[in-house]
């Protein structure tokens, strides 16, 4: 997610399962698969997904857990997705509920168990007829409702658009040979999935046009209504962004189609611009874009931007610059984020600290836009010494380790200060230590050894290891908040 205190304007704002099921040994697929079907009416979405797990851990499972992130903006939700200064803003007609309808389960016409269970009614626990050993796969169809809230987040109706992210029940990542169970919070981005391919069905009124996570191989009509179908592969989400009112521009110059959805945007042909110079830039820089196509979708949202899997969301309240460079950022996130994966609750810094320096290579490398390199990492100084000061004030303390889950950051201005802003300084300083040439050698090979898996701070640290193994004590010093810009080291937590 991008959060509107950025390097360059620096602005804070900143179901239920029917069970078919299929155990089988599985040599030739080693990733997961999702075949959805979903028809959209009036807020409420209709689902039945058919869902392959393959087992690559060394254990086995006699049960399949998945996230249910939608059911946070049910009623009665313990864990609000809506942080208290956003809620006016956010609920725009007022207070308004969506969450998931349970409608059965069964196999063979026998009934199977399962629970809504997890800290927060967060996860759907689905217990197997049978274990599912290690190089196995089980297929598991699962029907639900979700009826979505008036509300302007990564899920709901608003005024302009129907965001549709998080709108089905996604597997659980895998985390040392289990399933982890994400909790919805609000602050950062509270996901962690391995990635699948995707084939999703979309049946919805005619005079809506769709964004899409995959490319559209097949559409079709009958009566006022479409249905058009999707591919993704190796993507770690899949999300869907409709609108009666957008308008679209596409281009195909880099091999993939490239969409900029917009109903706001004055000037949308800068917008798809600086989309395409940033893919292929981070081409060139990172690697290989990871996916077959690219959705930019401009929608109300309250955060600067959102990123998933060939697909971003982009606030229609933001003006230029901001308004580019928050595409530049959620166009990087393809490459930390989706392509290379980690978990957002424990390493939310992971990718977001990749991200924001990405926005600093991009402008440093076309300084068309008016950018300097070191303008920018000067007020993101600024922006981090002024946060240092501020806590050290208000609490006599300033704990600046980046080794935290997302519920013990105090607020999100915290979380973006070291997530995003000291980040971006750590790699600012790695690559002054390292050299240019050194620097986008082994963040080059990051990429290529993790694309398609789920990253830790471990193997960002390992990547950089063959230039020197001191460079475990500089991460380390930042990682554990031992490295801290404007404060003395005796106010640390």
């Amino acid at each position: 997610m991008k959060k509107i205190i950025t390097v360059v304007a620096l602005c804070l704002l900143l179901t239920c399962p029917v069970l078919l099921f299929s155990c089988s040994c599985n040599k030739e697929s080693k990733v997961s698969s999702y075949i959805i079907d979903i028809t959209y009416d009036n807020g409420v979405v209709s689902g039945k997904e058919k869902v392959t797990f393959f087992n690559d851990t060394d254990n086995a499972f006699k049960e399949l857990k998945f996230n249910l992130h939608a059911n946070a903006f049910r009623k009665g939700a313990e864990i609000s997705p809506i942080l208290s200064q956003y809620k006016a803003q956010s609920y725009y007609n007022g207070e308004s509920y969506g969450g998931y309808e349970i409608l059965g389960a069964s196999h063979a016409g026998q009934q199977l168990e399962f629970s809504i269970c997890g800290i927060d009614q967060n996860i759907l626990a689905v217990t197997l007829l049978e274990e599912v050993f290690p190089g196995e796969s089980v297929t598991v169809t699962i029907d639900y409702k979700i009826a979505l809230a008036n509300v302007i987040a990564r899920t709901g109706v608003n005024q302009q658009t129907v965001n549709l992210a998080n709108f089905y029940p996604i597997l659980c990542g895998i985390e040392d040979g289990g399933f982890y169970e994400c909790v919805y919070y609000a602050i950062g981005d509270p996901y962690y999935a391995d990635c699948a391919d995707y084939t999703v069905n979309v049946t919805l009124d005619q005079e809506y046009t769709v964004a899409s996570s995959g490319k559209i191989i097949q559409s079709a009509t009958s009566g006022n209504k479409s249905t058009l179908t999707y591919e993704g592969k190796n993507i770690r989400n899949f999300a869907l962004v409709l609108s009666k009112n957008y308008n679209v521009l596409s281009d195909n110059s880099l091999g993939y189609t490239v969409n900029y959805y917009y109903y706001k945007d004055s000037a949308p042909e800068q917008s798809l611009k600086i989309t395409l110079e940033s893919l292929k830039y981070f081409t060139e820089t990172f690697g290989k874009y990871p996916y077959d196509s690219y959705s930019v979708c401009e929608t109300k949202f309250i955060q600067g931007g959102m990123e998933f899997s060939g697909l971003v969301m982009i606030s229609d309240v933001l003006a230029q610059p901001s308004y580019g460079e928050v595409i530049v950022h959620e166009t990087a996130h393809q490459w930390w984020e989706g392509g290379v994966g980690n978990n957002e609750i424990k390493y939310g810094f992971l990718d977001e600290s990749l991200a924001e320096y990405s926005v600093v290579l991009f402008y440093e490398s076309h300084k068309d836009y008016g950018f300097q390199k070191d303008i920018m990492i000067a007020n993101t100084k600024k922006t981090y010494t002024q946060f240092c000061s501020i806590y050290d004030k208000l609490f006599r303390r300033v704990d600046t380790s980046m080794l935290r889950p997302l519920n013990e950051y105090s607020s999100e201005y915290e979380y973006v200060n070291i997530a995003y802003v000291k980040g971006c300084l750590m790699l600012d300083d790695i690559r002054e230590i390292m050299g240019d040439d050194e620097f986008f050698k082994h963040l080059k090979s990051y990429y290529k050894q993790n694309v398609y898996k789920n990253a830790t701070p471990d193997d960002l640290v390992f990547a950089f290891q063959s230039y020197n193994q001191g460079v475990d004590g500089f991460f380390d010093g930042y990682f554990n908040g031992k490295v801290v810009i404007g404060l003395n080291e005796k106010n640390l937590a």
